[in-house]
């Protein structure tokens, strides 16, 4: 296990732990964390960082400028270090690309040259705009984590949102995009009118995994091709509909040839206390590739 300071393609620094098995390896897994978590934060990490290398796979795990809900970045410039506000409040989700491909960059200077990505919760949101958007990504495969329905958070937690989001607009159009909304979303975390345009803009890529509105595109995640897990916990709060439904909508929209798909029976948003059968279930997949 080593810790490692990667940097996006913009300089954000991007701390990161790499764990890796005794005997070398040419593959790795790639996690994505979702919004205002951080690399370290859920139980499954440390379970994937100690497994995942007994089986051939090394496993980094990185903050990604979204981390925690306020966060004091540090960017490299070509005259030194700067500081610069992030986290959560300001996360922007096309901004994803600058941090995975720094990333996928950095592990491959390391010697790394399968590369599959992981990402949890707003972790698959990225890694599927990440995909569409990078032509020669090289990717051999990706592990979405609890495809969260981010349009069913809004309509549950955020009262009037709609509303809101020609609020922030108009805060942009003002100059104020960095600016606090005067509402929050949910975990009660506080955003900036820029990032909630982000989610809630009528061409958003944030609106992906649409369980509660199937009617809408299941946009970027409906155009990739490589092989797919998905391992979603039953009762998962960022889902209005069960998973099997939730599922199925998932299977009639994938492209990929490859597709697979594990529900975790009584497992919450982050597999808490379910994360063996969480990890025994990708190293499974993985065997199967």
């Amino acid at each position: 296990m080593s810790l490692h300071k990667a940097y996006s393609t913009d300089g954000i620094e991007l701390d990161s732990i790499l764990f890796e098995p005794t005997k070398p390896t040419k593959r790795i897994v790639i996690h994505v964390h979702g919004k205002e978590g951080h690399f370290i934060q859920n139980h499954f990490i440390t379970m994937m960082g100690n497994t995942y290398p007994l089986y051939g796979y090394a496993f980094l795990t990185f903050n990604n400028r979204g981390h925690d809900y306020m966060a004091d970045l540090i960017k490299k410039t070509s005259t030194g270090f700067i500081w610069q506000q992030g986290g959560s409040m300001f996360d922007i989700l096309e901004d994803s690309v600058l941090d995975i491909q720094g990333i996928i960059d950095y592990v491959r200077n390391l010697g790394f040259n399968e590369i599959i990505l992981q990402g949890h919760s707003l972790g698959p949101h990225k890694i599927c705009y990440y995909l569409v958007n990078t032509p020669n990504h090289g990717v051999s495969k990706i592990i979405l984590l609890t495809t969260a329905d981010v349009h069913y958070q809004f309509d549950s937690s955020v009262p009037d949102w709609p509303k809101y989001s020609l609020v922030a607009k108009r805060m942009i159009d003002e100059g104020k995009g960095r600016d606090l909304m005067p509402i929050r979303l949910w975990s009660n975390c506080p955003i900036s009118a820029a990032s909630f345009w982000n989610y809630t803009n009528p061409n958003s890529n944030v609106f992906i995994f649409n369980g509660t509105h199937p009617e809408k595109e299941y946009k970027n995640f409906n155009k990739i091709t490589l092989p797919i897990l998905v391992v979603n916990p039953e009762n998962d709060v960022a889902m209005g509909i069960e998973q099997k439904k939730a599922i199925q909508l998932l299977k009639e929209r994938t492209i990929s040839k490859h597709f697979e798909a594990k529900i975790i029976d009584n497992a919450v948003h982050n597999f808490l206390s379910k994360e063996e059968e969480l990890v025994e279930t990708i190293i499974q997949w993985l065997k199967r590739q």
